[in-house]
Formats: C-alpha cells, sequence, structure tokens
C-alpha cells in the first residue's frame, strides 16, 4: 500500500467516525428544538450548542470524504469504511450514552473489521484511472429515480414496505453524495476546486436529503428495518454507482469482504441495546 492510500484510509475513517457520531450528537441533543423559540434561552443553551457541534461534524465528514476520494479511484473503497463509523458510534454509545454492548455486539464489530480489511487489503489500483462521463450520470440517476418512483408507489398500493423504501432512499442519497464527492475532485482538481463546483454542492445536498428520508423512514417503521437498510445500502449503492458511471469494478473477494462489513452492520445495528423508540409506527407500514 503506498502512502497516499493509507493517508486515504485514515481520512475516510476520521470522515466516516464524524459522520455517525455527529449523528449520533444530533440525535442525543435534537429534543431541545421542541423548545423553540426558546432553544437560546440559559436553560436550554448548552444543549443546542451541543447539536450545533454534531451538525458541525457531520458537515466536516462531506470535507474529510471528498480529500478521501480524492487520494483514491474507487470511490467504494471510502464508502466501505461506514462500518467503522458505526463502530466509532457504538463505543459512543456505551461510554457516553451507557448502553450496554454485549457478545452481540463485539461479534459485530469483528465482521465489519474483518470485513473493511479484506476490502481494503486487495485492493489494487486501477490502472484506467477514473474517466466520467456525464452522460452515464444522468442515465443512472434516471433509472433509480424510476425505480424509486415505482417502488414508491407500490408502498402507496399495498399501504407497507415504507420503512425499506424511504431507508434504501436514503442510503442511496448517501452513497450518492460519495459518488458526487468523487466526481467533484475529478472535474475540480486541486486546491478550492473540488468543492466550490455544482457536484459537491449536490452531494451536500444529497446529504441532508438522506436526512430528510431517514427520518420519513422512522416515521414508517422500526429501527430494525431502517438503521441496517440505510448503512447497507451507503455501502452498496457506491460499487453499483461506480460500475455504471466510472467503469470500476472491484475484486470477487473484495464484494466478498462487503457482504462481510453488511452482516456485521445488520447484526450491529439491530442489537436490542440499539433500538430506537418506535413511536407510533405500526407494523403493517413496515
Amino acid at each position: 500500500m503506498d502512502s497516499n492510500f493509507i493517508t486515504a484510509l485514515i481520512m475516510g475513517c476520521c470522515a466516516t467516525i464524524s459522520m455517525n457520531l455527529g449523528k449520533g450528537i444530533q440525535k442525543m441533543k435534537v429534543v431541545v428544538w421542541k423548545t423553540w423559540p426558546r432553544v437560546l434561552a440559559p436553560e436550554n443553551r448548552n444543549n443546542f450548542l451541543i447539536w450545533c457541534a454534531g451538525m458541525m461534524m457531520t458537515a466536516g465528514a462531506g470535507i474529510l470524504f471528498t480529500e478521501a476520494l480524492n487520494k483514491t479511484d474507487k470511490s467504494s473503497i471510502i464508502a466501505s469504511l461506514n462500518g467503522i463509523g458505526l463502530i466509532a458510534l457504538a463505543f459512543f454509545s456505551m461510554s457516553v450514552l451507557k448502553e450496554k454492548v454485549g457478545g452481540r455486539e463485539w461479534g459485530a464489530i469483528g465482521l465489519i473489521i474483518i470485513g473493511t480489511a479484506v476490502v481494503q487489503y486487495f485492493n489494487a489500483p486501477n490502472a484506467l484511472g477514473q474517466d466520467y462521463e456525464p452522460s452515464s450520470l444522468i442515465v443512472t440517476l434516471g433509472v433509480c429515480i424510476g425505480v424509486f418512483a415505482v417502488m414508491v408507489i407500490g408502498t402507496r398500493i399495498l399501504n407497507k414496505g415504507r420503512a425499506f423504501v424511504f431507508a434504501a432512499i436514503a442510503g442511496t442519497f448517501l452513497g450518492l453524495m460519495v459518488i458526487l464527492f468523487d466526481i467533484a475532485g475529478v472535474v475540480g482538481g486541486d486546491g478550492m476546486g473540488k468543492y466550490l463546483n455544482f457536484y459537491w454542492l449536490t452531494g451536500f445536498m444529497c446529504g441532508n436529503g438522506a436526512f430528510v428520508f431517514t427520518n420519513m423512514a422512522f416515521f414508517s417503521g422500526s429501527a430494525t428495518m431502517v438503521v441496517p437498510t440505510v448503512n447497507s445500502f451507503m455501502i452498496i449503492m457506491p460499487m453499483l454507482f461506480e460500475y455504471l458511471i466510472f467503469g470500476v469494478s472491484l475484486r470477487p473477494i473484495q464484494y466478498a469482504g462487503a457482504a462481510v462489513i453488511v452482516a456485521g452492520v445488520v447484526i450491529l445495528t439491530t442489537g436490542a441495546g440499539h433500538l430506537v423508540d418506535d413511536g407510533d409506527a405500526k407494523p403493517g407500514h413496515a
């Protein structure tokens, strides 16, 4: 592994840790918005500032993702590090939120570490480099919009499956965010050019869109369905997108490693200690 690739992995890990911890902190203090318009009142100010810190961590993850993607030729290599962020969130839950982390969680963490190591260790540089064609992106987005539109219509007709579909859309938005940050680096070059362009700003909007659809999914179903679906799609979709847009694929053993990561994500995020209150979600809608 060359130094550039190792730097990309370190930045990618920092990005996914910042993103997941930022979301955890925002989730922990989101109740402060129930006090609107008194969020800045003395009794609420600390909670509001902590929530803002979480938001800044999430936003800062976008910059770290872009820098990491600029140092590697495969978006999926960076996206597959999302499991590391979930591990950090598990430790945050254990140490700060005092949630229980048992044998199930440790086993899942082991799977994520093994799968991530396999994906990274067997990576080979792309000899042809990244060749971006706008038409490939447009066609891919068109197909995704069409597929999800049909799925959303189907959930309305059948009156079930909304949680999964909304969570899948959220995960796809996050995967698309990674791809767009990658394209921003390809077309923007070095310096601020990779941030001050249409692709980076669109990727940032996709990240916000993922937040909206994740909450829509929570309104329609349980965390058991939503959390692993969002994170699994965030890992899987960049692999599909980079093949369709850049013509880049991984080795079979790396796809196997990604499957191990997804298995670990599902196990880690469906443990009893990591479920959120489902509120008034109806089982028929999940």
